[in-house]
């Protein structure tokens, strides 16, 4: 004897959680269920028809869907929107009528649109911070990588499989040891590690990064996940703050050594001038105009490095201002050079000229004083010639003195800097001559050449 009881169709159809009716093809409603009432108000009216319990739009859609459905001969669906609810609608043709179910899907759907925006938020705040997820299943040694893992690893998704470790691959060969021994401290102690590691991605290039990693469990199947974080950008500010630190304390040693050089520099003819001028005092009168010229000499010597100590604080400053005028160059170079004749003569030097007329845009001020600056330096190595010419654009300072060794050649715009073939600096100066040239030569777009053979001569090219 059978004791299973048999449910009428009814009560099932009553207790389902979809809607669900019977009509005729042309909508006169057969059948319907306790969750099909809820949804149709006027739907237990006799004679009642889907066309009077629903708009002529969602009607229309209906019915055309209900013809393609006894058109195929096959169970169809679609997706419907009715009384500001989201219907999954499944239809069935059955012999001259059809069945129609009903799934209310308006909370799926509106959990899904949170889960789609929550997962629009974290790849954001991923692309943001520049920070990549991943995931280990270590039962199916199976990885997972968020798409910010792939871009910081540099790494096309669809060329690599979920079973290849690209991060033991792709970590700097240096950082490998250290990245393996927090894994390994990971899985032993199931406490969180963290670390820094470079990483070099197959296109070459090398990014600093964060990373950090954890024990998760799901289903209660343990898994390690991590996150790397590239931080590039803040290892390179770090390396330039730290650079501009190194650069703000050589100059603040810069700036202590100029002062106590300049000190030293204007204490010594001062020192030679008060010496002459008590010997003045004492000197019978035939001595006094020797005497004279040698002070003469000091106070040039003193104003030259006074001029040159306030060029470097003004040019260091910025103080020192560009304002480009047209003028001759030729007319410039043969004005200074007839200035620095007569000195020149007194040492037994002879200043040789080749001289074109050339308009130039310039600020003259300041290529005077690279000119001048020039000429100093080679009045105090030359032996007997110097020789100053120009074309177009350019001019060039050149004396046959000492000249300079390739090692010291990238030196002599220090300041300070002077070649120690000179005993005593028995030729004077301040050492600050080269370096004004190249400063100002900064700060109107020269450019500097030199050349120059040991005991030969050395030249000095500025295009402008």
């Amino acid at each position: 004897m059978n004791d299973i009881k048999t449910v009428a169709p009814e009560f099932v159809a009553d207790i389902a959680t979809n809607g669900l009716l019977e009509t005729n093809k042309a909508g006169k409603i057969l059948f319907f269920n306790a969750k099909a009432a809820c949804v149709f108000a006027n739907i237990r009216n006799k004679n009642a028809s889907l066309r009077n319990l629903m708009s002529e739009d969602d009607f229309a859609i209906l019915m055309q869907n209900i013809n393609t459905a006894f058109y195929q001969q096959y169970p169809h669906h679609f997706y419907w929107t009715l009384q500001d609810r989201f219907y999954l609608t499944y239809i069935y043709p059955k012999d001259s009528n059809v069945w129609i179910s009903l799934e209310d899907i308006t909370e799926k759907r509106r959990q899904a649109h949170l889960l789609y925006l929550s997962g629009q938020r974290m790849m954001f705040a991923e692309r943001i911070a520049k920070l990549g997820y991943w995931e280990l299943d270590l039962a199916l040694k199976r990885f997972y990588w968020s798409d910010e893992m792939y871009k910081i690893f540099g790494v096309e998704k669809q060329s690599k499989t979920y079973h290849q470790n690209l991060i033991r691959e792709l970590i700097h060969p240096d950082d490998l040891k250290l990245y393996k021994q927090k894994l390994r401290e990971l899985i032993g102690t199931h406490k969180d590690i963290r670390g820094n590691a470079r990483i070099v991605t197959p296109s070459g290039v090398l990014k600093h990064c964060r990373f950090m990693a954890g024990i998760i469990y799901e289903n209660g199947e343990a898994k390690i996940a991590g996150a790397f974080q590239d931080i590039s950008d803040l290892a390179k500010a770090q390396h330039d703050l730290q650079e501009a630190k190194v650069s703000a304390e050589e100059a603040n040693l810069a700036k202590s050594y100029f002062l106590a050089q300049a000190s030293h520099d204007i204490r010594q003819p001062l020192q030679a001038m008060n010496l002459f001028i008590e010997g003045l005092k004492q000197a019978p009168m035939e001595k006094h105009t020797e005497i004279a010229d040698k002070l003469s000499t000091l106070s040039r010597n003193l104003s030259g490095m006074v001029n040159n100590f306030l060029d470097i604080s003004k040019l260091d400053s910025g103080g020192m201002v560009f304002e480009a005028h047209d003028f001759d160059l030729g007319d410039l170079l043969k004005r200074i050079c007839d200035e620095y004749e007569e000195m020149a003569a007194g040492r037994g030097i002879t200043i040789g000229l080749r001289i074109e007329n050339v308009m130039i845009n310039q600020d003259s001020f300041l290529v005077e004083r690279i000119v001048r600056n020039l000429l100093s330096n080679a009045l105090k190595y030359a032996k007997s010639k110097i020789k100053v010419g120009n074309n177009k654009n350019k001019f060039w300072v050149i004396d046959d003195g000492i000249g300079i060794d390739k090692t010291k050649q990238k030196h002599i715009f220090d300041a300070f800097y002077q070649c120690n073939t000179l005993k005593d600096r028995q030729r004077g100066g301040a050492g600050l001559g080269l370096s004004i040239v190249e400063k100002i030569s900064n700060v109107i777009g020269a450019d500097i050449k030199v050349r120059s053979k040991p005991k030969c001569y050395s030249l000095f090219e500025v295009r402008i």
